[in-house]
């Protein structure tokens, strides 16, 4: 009977321990831990812009493939266009056509817009804005996961301009790991 009245008292005891826990546990901060992998993609990014010289800004291998310009483009209309549609945000980029390839500065510049957009997105979600489900492909997803999709095209982009730099003779520096 002492068995069974000690292992009732503990019971109670890990059990009050527990819902204690969960109780005070704070959120996880998706937006915080998106802006400081964002910080770094971004460094990285601007690291390799700033290799390829502005005459090679037009690069590209074969007639089929994009400019070393063009992923760069690209990807900031990719990610804003994605951010916006999906999020319900006014477009940063509803009226631009690109009928060129653009300069270095250029292209730094639109890469510029899309951290921008994307940082001031994330500084304006709440917890709760980042936890709702939205539809992406055909699935339901919390919103912070879209921040992980649009980074993990940055990357697929990035890593055909590491391809462009070497192409020209230029040995890529600056990887900044995680």
């Amino acid at each position: 009977m002492k068995k069974l009245l000690l292992l009732a008292l503990l019971g109670g005891f890990f059990g009050s321990c527990t819902s204690e826990v969960q109780e005070m546990s704070p959120q996880f901060d998706h937006a915080g831990a998106i802006l400081a992998s964002l910080e770094k993609s971004k460094a990285y990014t601007y690291a390799i812009l700033d290799q390829m010289p502005d005459s090679l800004y037009d690069y590209k291998p074969t007639p089929e493939l994009m400019t070393f310009s063009e992923h760069y483009v690209h990807n900031a209309l990719f990610t804003c266009n994605q951010l916006a549609n999906r999020l319900q945000l006014e477009n940063p980029y509803k009226d631009f056509k690109r009928e060129r390839d653009f300069t270095k500065e250029e292209t730094i510049q639109e890469v510029d817009r899309m951290y921008a957009f994307m940082t001031k997105t994330l500084e304006a979600m709440t917890t709760e804005d980042l936890e709702k489900e939205i539809e992406f492909g055909k699935e339901n997803i919390p919103a912070w996961r879209l921040f992980h999709i649009v980074e993990n095209h940055n990357n697929h982009h990035r890593g055909y301009s590491l391809v462009y730099l070497r192409m020209n003779g230029i040995v890529p520096k600056g990887y900044f790991g995680w």
